[in-house]
């Protein structure tokens, strides 16, 4: 994907989004996938869980020591109230402040495994990207996963929750995402629907309307320009961008837009509504995890800049 690759942000989006979009699998779906009982509270270990690459992963006692090589892992594993469990984590987890302070363990394709080893974990936390046979063959026990749709943040929160022996965390965690997502869907509906376009590479690479994001915006009160016959990740022609004339254009500096041919004919850009998100709320964005809610609010103040949900 060539200039994907240049960007920090766009590079762990990718790991985490560009797997197909799977539905949500919760309650029933979820004590099948886990092997938690409907309506249980706590984990009996010894327990078997499979994880997004079809493995079943033994966990002979709750997990004391974790290494998390995905940012939105880490994150929920420190909203679940484990993070002092967390020895070492990917490059690129930054929030909580904490978990900055951890050991770097590498990313996606260069995991340090040495390092990896010596921090002796019992349980690792990857994406199902990720590559896992060096991990397995060291004797660690590996769990490979992601949320890979809006509604898939909610199975992995529960997936780990029961892992770790946190299931009634894991519930209330989700259904205080449900709230504040539902808080930010309510007043953005209050507003006028503004058509939008959500660029992650000049290619262009953009996001489809059933994608992460494009949940994500649609929820937000933006009507994504792309169709969604496209895929979730489609790279597609400047001319099908000019084409929709979105009113808002964000993940892109308004200066570059200018300089592309046509481009000034688009709405958003003679309107100057181009934002290129900084690095903090696009990271907000692009996680598919238990802050998906500010996200939306990121998106829900570009959009509607009059309003602050």
């Amino acid at each position: 994907m060539g200039p994907l690759s240049r960007s920090p942000v766009v590079r762990v989006f990718l790991v985490a989004l560009v797997a197909l979009a799977i539905g949500c699998q919760r309650d029933a779906g979820i004590a099948e996938r886990t092997g938690a009982a409907p309506g249980s509270t706590s984990s009996a270990y010894p327990i078997e869980i499979r994880d997004d690459l079809g493995r079943t992963v033994s966990l002979p006692a709750e997990p004391r020591r974790i290494v998390s090589l995905l940012p939105s892992h880490t994150e929920t594993l420190f909203a679940l109230g484990v993070g002092a469990r967390v020895v070492g984590v990917d490059d690129y987890s930054d929030d909580p402040p904490e978990a900055a302070r951890l050991p770097r363990l590498g990313g996606l394709y260069d995991a340090h495994l040495e390092e990896i080893v010596s921090l002796e974990p019992d349980l690792v936390l990857v994406s199902e990207q990720a590559r896992t046979e060096a991990l397995e063959r060291s004797g660690l026990t590996v769990w490979g996963g992601s949320a890979r749709s809006f509604e898939d943040v909610f199975r992995v929160i529960q997936t780990i929750g029961r892992m770790l022996n946190r299931i009634s965390e894991a519930t209330r965690l989700s259904e205080t995402i449900r709230k504040e997502v539902i808080a930010v869907e309510q007043r953005a509906a209050a507003g006028e629907r503004v058509s939008v376009y959500y660029e992650l590479d000049a290619a262009p690479y953009t996001v489809g309307p059933s994608s992460f994001v494009g949940v994500m915006l649609e929820k937000a009160g933006g009507d994504n320009v792309i169709p969604a016959g496209l895929g979730d990740f489609p790279r597609v022609s400047p001319e099908l961008v000019i084409a929709g004339n979105p009113s808002v254009i964000l993940g892109v500096p308004l200066a570059d837009l200018v300089a592309r041919p046509g481009w000034d004919r688009i709405a958003a850009v003679r309107d100057g509504r181009v934002y290129r998100l900084p690095p903090e709320e696009s990271r907000l964005v692009v996680r598919p995890g238990p802050r998906i809610a500010e996200g939306m609010r990121v998106l829900a103040r570009r959009l509607h800049p009059g309003d602050s949900p």
